[in-house]
């Protein structure tokens, strides 16, 4: 077994303080794909047992791909080992459940998310774009996360799960807790704890009102389903309510205000994409490819087996950096190149296999539906300062992005 030389703890939140290691990455990638990492104890952290880094498109492609040997169950997808009590609590999410058993919630999931009903919410999708840009003043700094990024999802999230509008500002307080875990701003580890009681109570009260009186959303629709004859458990229902509010809500924040980031720090991408607004939609997929909102899920092999020439044993963890593998020399030619007219782009943003995203074709079409009224509303927006990013080994998040709007078109 190696041990990591090259740079810092892969697995500290501190490592992404400036955002993604690439250079790090494409070391890694070039000398040892799959690289065994050291997990010291830091500051709120007991240390671990270490785990394997795995950074090339291609290997985590097979380890998306077999979760007979790569298992999201065994040890849950968070990369640090978790109490078993809270482990037995997050092995009941489809997230960490294996095959058979997470075909069978999947199915359930994926009829609220199938091409009808999400073309069926483009209506208030593009209702809530133009709410959302018209009440922005012209020629004016903003912070992008709070008026813009962080609230298009939220309102498409009430939507979904049929929750009043005055409740989104929960929704989004959960997500902030759950997510920054690692950064001290969200309250650490009793926020953390707490959030997942309010939400859990919050997802029974939906759950005991839309049994009784269906509403014809996608919670009622989860909720009133049947599996084997059977309603979801309380359990079952929870960590799905759980997976909608993050899921739903985090990626697509980060979709978009990494849009407006990427394209400020490229302004001759930004310039072609205003001379050719129909390059949005590929533009999209590059910011995914360049700027992967999923730093990484870990995976516990099941058996002893062998990834990239190094041999891993039963038990150890296995983890997939997304960013990395997206930009695999081997699969993108000139892969630190940001440009808007790459195609096709078969990154994994939204990973692989059997946990690819369910909710992926509704984050694109609201990044396509905002952003496109955002960049025509105003054509001269810019990045005004710094962000300021989430303290997260999980999430590339950005918590604040100073922007300048410029004039109205």
């Amino acid at each position: 077994m190696t041990t990591q030389t090259l740079g810092p703890d892969l697995g500290h939140p501190d490592t992404y303080r400036d955002g993604v290691p690439h250079r790090l990455f494409a070391e890694l990638r070039r000398t040892r794909p799959v690289d065994w990492i050291e997990e010291p104890p830091s500051e709120g952290f007991a240390g671990g047992p270490g785990f394997w880094a795995v950074t090339r498109y291609e290997d985590v492609m097979t380890v998306s791909r077999d979760p007979a040997v790569f298992s999201s169950h065994k040890g849950a997808t968070f990369l640090r080992d978790q109490r078993p009590k809270d482990l037995a609590a997050l092995q009941q999410m489809m997230l960490n459940i294996d095959p058979p058993d997470h075909g069978k919630l999947r199915s359930i999931v994926s009829r609220a998310f199938t091409p009808r009903m999400v073309q069926g919410l483009f209506s208030s999708v593009d209702a809530h774009a133009e709410e959302i840009v018209a009440a922005l003043d012209p020629d004016t700094e903003i912070d992008l996360v709070e008026r813009v990024s962080a609230e298009m999802p939220l309102r498409v999230l009430a939507d979904v799960l049929g929750v009043p509008p005055a409740d989104r500002a929960l929704l989004y307080d959960w997500t902030n807790r759950i997510v920054g875990l690692d950064d001290p701003s969200y309250g650490g580890l009793p926020a953390f704890l707490s959030a997942f009681t309010e939400m859990f109570a919050y997802a029974a009260e939906q759950t005991r009102a839309k049994r009784g009186h269906p509403t014809g959303d996608i919670w009622s629709t989860i909720v009133n389903a049947e599996v084997d004859g059977e309603r979801l458990s309380t359990g079952d229902l929870n960590r799905f309510f759980q997976l909608l509010v993050i899921a739903g809500n985090e990626t697509t924040r980060n979709l978009l205000t990494g849009a407006v980031l990427t394209l400020g720090d490229h302004p001759e991408q930004w310039d072609a994409l205003r001379a050719a607004p129909e390059l949005l939609p590929s533009a999209i997929e590059e910011v995914l490819r360049f700027h992967s909102p999923v730093i990484q899920f870990r995976r516990t092999a099941r058996r002893d087996t062998v990834l990239g020439g190094q041999e891993i044993a039963e038990g150890q963890k296995v983890v997939m950096f997304y960013g990395s593998a997206n930009r695999d020399e081997s699969v993108f030619a000139d892969p630190d190149r940001f440009d808007i007219t790459r195609n096709p782009v078969n990154h994994l943003a939204f990973g692989a296999g059997t946990h690819f995203c369910l909710g992926n074709s509704l984050a694109r079409m609201e990044a396509r539906v905002l952003l496109g009224r955002l960049f025509a509303w105003f054509p001269h927006m810019r990045p005004a300062g710094e962000p300021e990013r989430f303290r997260s080994n999980f999430i590339n998040g950005i918590r604040r992005l100073p922007v300048h709007l410029g004039p109205a078109a």
